[in-house]
């Protein structure tokens, strides 16, 4: 058994997932399974701690240590529409991702590719941002 990093997900963003889940095993999406047993290691809690990753996070990770992401936003599925800033929560990546926090690796299955160590490099949310930046005033 390996010690994989926790998945820490709000009590809504957790709902929310089991909706995606359940819909993208009705779809017979290949990443439904990977999703599920994330969602079964998922810490809930709320707050989050600092630097973890959620839908809307901006997000920048590396792949076998190598180059830097782009930043791309962590978005649902239905929202996705834009792969060179968006990540689907419903990709191998987006699954890896969800409710890690910076500076955490975890082994994520990349097509083509075969498992490859992801990194999460800088996590930002932007709510949080315009709350900080919003009490100056």
């Amino acid at each position: 058994m390996h010690d994989y990093p926790p998945v820490f997900v709000t009590p809504i963003d957790h709902k929310q997932i089991k909706r995606v889940l359940a819909a993208a095993y009705n779809q017979r999406q290949k990443t439904a399974p990977f999703l599920d047993s994330e969602m079964r290691r998922a810490v809930i809690c709320d707050p989050l701690p600092k630097h973890v990753v959620k839908p809307g996070s901006l997000v920048r990770y590396q792949l076998n240590w190598g180059p830097f992401s782009p930043v791309r936003e962590l978005v649902y599925p239905h929202d996705f529409n834009d792969p060179s800033t968006q990540i689907s929560l419903l990709s191998e990546i987006g699954v890896a991702l969800l409710g890690l926090r910076r500076g955490e690796t975890i082994p994520v299955f990349v097509p083509d590719k075969g498992f490859e160590i992801l990194h999460v490099a800088t996590v930002v949310d932007p709510e949080a941002e315009l709350r900080k930046y919003s009490s100056y005033q």
